[in-house]
């Protein structure tokens, strides 16, 4: 049954981020670089500020003596209310006039300034930012002095509007000879106590003026430090986004989790160079690996007890060929008999990864021009063997490999794997060889690999992570799903793209005691020796290429 999507961990995330890491440290570096180099190109900019003392009087309660509801009673809104007005034109207009500061208008004070209130004391807070620190100190006191007075003038306008309309009432009473009466007298007390009132009247004051001017732009380290933050937020946000759009598959056990298969191995991307990795080379972390999907291959195969397995790919160059050439060669070198069928027709390799020659191949068997003698090409192979002297030699017996190319006769590949004849050529190769591999086409690239899995025991899947995608893989699901041959496993090529990769080196550990017997090549097999050329049942007719 297929499962839900897979969840997201830890270590997904972790991997994007090391996918991406470039990324994320150039812009880590590239933002703060730049941040620190516009920064130090800007002009500087110097903030001087002055303090002002608040005196909260509500003279409607002083000339009635009954207590009234105002903002005067709420400190926090009256603090506010003071900031406010002291941004209106008239302060700004006279703070300017009386600063002296020429070419400065009232708006680009006010753009250039702004006043705060401490909500803990009853004290405004001006300041005032400029390019030059003297120019800031001087409109700072003098944008404080400004509000004071204008604070005092407006508070004590009232009281002035009174006290000179109760004059001119006086003045004329005067005129009409009644300044003895008992209205002129209580208009005269009413004048002198609106003069108390001007004179008791508490303006604020200027407790703090400014004396000088710190600069506060720029500051490079500042956007530098800012710049390092704002580098890895783009970079991490970059790279999360590249991944979202990224629908490649990059982790084998989301393949694994799609197919609904078992991973057998992980194998590193081979090199153009390898015709068989460990034909050739030493062992290292390449031939491990093929150890490991040989020792998984027979494991898997033990229940099925699978024959003739094609190996076959969603796509091209996923590493299909390398991948079945390194297997058999693993599997004779542990006493097997096999034979390796190359049926990509439209596109064969076997015979360039083993410099074969051109000769009789499978297509020649299937059509009866020739005898299944004539199309086997030995590959000459050694047994494993002890690699610690004290242990002694390998109980295992001489394998063999033998590989069949594509042929001569010239077919038309669609009707081929169809024909009668190339059931019954697999049918004799799985009579002769204890195991028989077939290199097929790959399975989403034409209809071939489809029938060929009407005359196979097994599948094995070849994939490479960084190449598939998303969509690829869900269409892959789809067609072995209609497979008739079970799926044996999954091999995941690239494996160096996922994180979870890893190798065990043996030679990191272990080394021979003695000199290791010379490999043959199949470029060198005119120096196997008689008895190895036949076990394999091969014949000396032909002469392999050498070199390329």
């Amino acid at each position: 049954m297929q499962q839900g999507p897979r969840e997201q961990t830890f270590a997904d995330y972790l991997s994007v981020v090391r996918r991406y890491k470039w990324l994320i440290i150039v812009c880590a570096l590239v933002v703060p670089l730049a941040a620190y180099l516009w920064s130090s190109q800007q002009d500087k900019v110097y903030r001087a500020s002055s303090d002002v003392l608040l005196t909260r009087q509500d003279l409607g309660s002083t000339l009635t003596g009954i207590p009234t509801q105002s903002t005067v009673t709420d400190p926090v809104r009256y603090a506010r209310t003071q900031a406010r007005l002291a941004r209106v034109p008239a302060v700004t207009q006279a703070a300017v006039a009386n600063s002296g500061v020429g070419g400065l208008t009232a708006s680009e004070l006010t753009a250039n300034s702004d006043v705060s209130a401490n909500p803990d004391t009853d004290i405004l807070i001006f300041g005032v930012n400029d390019r030059e620190p003297n120019v800031a100190t001087v409109l700072a006191t003098a944008y404080a002095e400004a509000f004071v007075n204008y604070k005092l003038e407006t508070e004590t306008a009232t009281l002035k509007t009174a006290r000179t309309e109760i004059q001119g009432r006086l003045e004329e009473l005067r005129e009409a000879g009644a300044s003895d009466t008992d209205q002129y007298r209580l208009l005269t007390q009413q004048a002198q106590s609106i003069r108390t009132l001007e004179l008791l009247q508490q303006p604020a004051s200027v407790v703090r003026p400014a004396t000088d001017a710190g600069q506060i732009a720029p500051t490079p380290q500042r956007n530098a430090i800012l710049g390092v933050l704002l580098g890895l937020i783009l970079g991490l946000g970059g790279a999360f986004l590249l991944n979202a759009l990224d629908r490649r598959i990059r982790h084998a056990d989301e393949v694994e989790h799609e197919l609904q298969i078992p991973l057998l191995a992980k194998l590193p991307t081979p090199r153009r160079s390898d015709a068989a990795t460990i034909l050739e080379r030493a062992p290292d972390e390449s031939t491990e690996a093929v150890a490991r999907l040989r020792a998984s291959f027979d494991f898997s195969n033990q229940s099925l007890g699978a024959k003739t397995v094609m190996v076959t790919s969603a796509g091209p160059r996923e590493g299909k060929s390398t991948t079945i050439a390194n297997l058999a060669i693993a599997l004779a070198r542990t006493g097997r008999h096999v034979a390796l069928v190359d049926l990509d027709l439209r596109r064969p390799m076997l015979s360039r990864l083993f410099h074969l020659p051109d000769g009789p191949g499978i297509t020649d068997l299937a059509a009866r021009d020739t005898e299944l003698a004539d199309v086997l090409q030995p590959v000459g192979v050694t047994p494993l063997r002890a690699r610690v002297a004290s242990i002694g030699a390998s109980e295992v017996g001489q394998g063999r490999l033998e590989v069949i190319t594509t042929g001569r006769t010239r077919v038309e590949p669609a009707a081929f794997v169809e024909s009668t004849g190339l059931t019954e050529a697999l049918h004799t190769l799985r009579s002769h060889a204890e195991i028989v591999l077939v290199d097929a086409p790959p399975i989403l690239a034409t209809g071939d690999s489809i029938a060929l899995t009407g005359k196979v025991d097994a599948v094995l899947l070849i994939t490479r992570l960084g190449t598939l995608t998303r969509p690829t893989l869900q269409e892959l699901a789809r067609v072995l799903r209609r497979s008739p041959a079970p799926v044996l496993g999954l091999v995941a090529t690239g494996a160096e793209i996922d994180e979870g990769y890893s190798v065990y080196a043996a030679d990191e550990y272990f080394t021979p005691s003695r000199p290791q017997a010379e490999v043959p090549t199949p470029a060198r097999l005119e120096e196997v020796p008689a008895e190895v050329r036949s076990a394999s049942g091969g014949s000396t007719r032909w002469t392999p290429r050498r070199g390329g």
